[in-house]
Order: structure tokens, then C-alpha cells, then sequence
């Protein structure tokens, strides 16, 4: 049995496909339909406004070099890329440790856009060259930095603070954009697929670094 429409019936269909968007719009427009889309929340907690940095206070330790102590690197090396900034204690555990792999997971599932990402541990003035040499075993891409004014521990421990509530030295993990801000903060235990799933948004959309 063929089945086939009037024209005026075509017709209809084909004005009733255009209008309804527009009604639709309107009865958003005029609130008389309540329609609030969720937000493409980030999982990690923004920082607002974003926090500048200042890398030429920091100095970099350097693999080649049995992580001897190179000033005013840090800048150079961070410069027009996204950084996973994440602080380690004088004396990394290993619970320490198992988040610092779960850093060199997150870069090598980037894939390609992994030559846009830089991974930055803040170091403790007193953390031993042996606790360095083995972070650096850990992961040879690793970027070992300390920050010998303090101002960038403070600035951590402020943004921890105000976003999570905790005080004491700075923990967690910060993503800072190309432009050198810091501007996503994650918890001490929060799910490392989180910072994944966000960076690579982050990596899809933004052209800060491909200027």
C-alpha cells in the first residue's frame, strides 16, 4: 500500500518544522517557559579571578645536570603552555608518589596535544637531591622547581584556603593556563580522571597557546 501526502498537508508539516523553534524561543524569551540548561561544569574548582604567576622567582633542577639547581629557567620553559602544578612535601610517601604517577598518566593519555602540557613539582626547600632523583625516575619529563622567595607557596596555600577551606602548606593540584595564570584547582584526593577529563576540554577549545 503506498502511503503519500496532500500538498496541503506537506505543506503544513514543513511550516509546523519551521515555527516551532521560533515559538519555542520566544516562550524562553518571555519566561513564560522555564528552561534553564545545565552548565558544562568543570570538575575541578575554578579559580576566580584567575591568580597570576611569577615563575622568575622560582629556579628549575635539571635531570641532566644530577638535578642541580638552574635559576630563572622556569619562565622559558612554561611559557605558552598548560601546566599541571602540583606541590610536594619535603617528604614525599607513598601515597605522595601514587599521585605524582597519576601526573604522568594524565600526560602521556594526552597523546599528541601532550607537547602542549608541561608538568611542574613545586619542591620544598628541604627536599633531599635523592627524593628529586627519584621523582625524576618516576617520570624523566617531569619539571622539578623551587621557590626560594616563598611567594608562590603563599599564593597556593591562599587559593587552597579560600577554595577548599584548608590551611597549612599548599597541597593538591593547580592547572595553569598559557598566559601564566593560575586558574583550576583540585583537592588532595580527588579523582585524577577529573583533571584528565578537564584538561582535555580545555586543550579542544582554548587557542591561548597556539597564538
Amino acid at each position: 500500500m503506498k502511503f503519500s501526502l496532500s500538498p496541503r498537508i506537506a505543506l503544513l508539516i514543513i511550516a509546523a518544522m519551521f515555527l516551532f523553534p521560533l515559538l519555542l524561543a520566544w516562550l524562553m524569551y518571555n519566561g513564560s517557559l522555564d528552561f534553564k540548561p545545565g552548565a558544562p561544569g568543570n570538575l575541578g574548582t575554578l579559580v576566580q579571578p584567575p591568580a597570576p604567576i611569577d615563575w622568575s622567582a622560582t629556579t628549575t633542577l635539571s635531570a641532566e645536570k644530577g638535578a642541580a639547581v638552574e635559576a630563572g629557567h622556569s619562565a622559558g620553559i612554561f611559557a605558552e603552555h598548560w601546566v599541571i602544578l602540583q606541590p610536594v612535601p619535603a617528604v614525599c610517601d607513598d601515597s605522595c608518589l601514587k599521585r605524582v604517577s597519576y601526573l604522568r598518566q594524565i600526560h602521556r593519555a594526552a597523546g599528541r596535544q601532550a607537547l602542549r602540557i608541561r608538568l611542574a613539582l613545586l619542591l620544598e626547600d628541604s627536599s633531599s637531591t635523592d627524593q628529586a632523583q627519584n621523582l625524576l625516575a618516576i617520570y624523566p619529563q617531569f619539571h622539578l622547581i623551587r621557590d626560594p622567595s616563598g611567594r608562590l607557596w603563599d599564593a597556593l596555600a591562599e587559593i587552597q584556603q579560600n577554595l577548599a577551606g584548608q590551611s597549612g602548606p599548599a597541597r593538591g593540584v593547580y592547572i595553569i593556563d598559557p598566559l601564566g595564570n593560575i586558574m583550576m584547582y583540585y583537592k588532595t584526593g580527588s579523582d585524577p580522571n577529573y583533571i584528565k577529563q578537564d584538561l582535555k576540554r580545555l586543550l579542544t577549545w582554548s587557542k591561548l597557546d597556539k597564538q
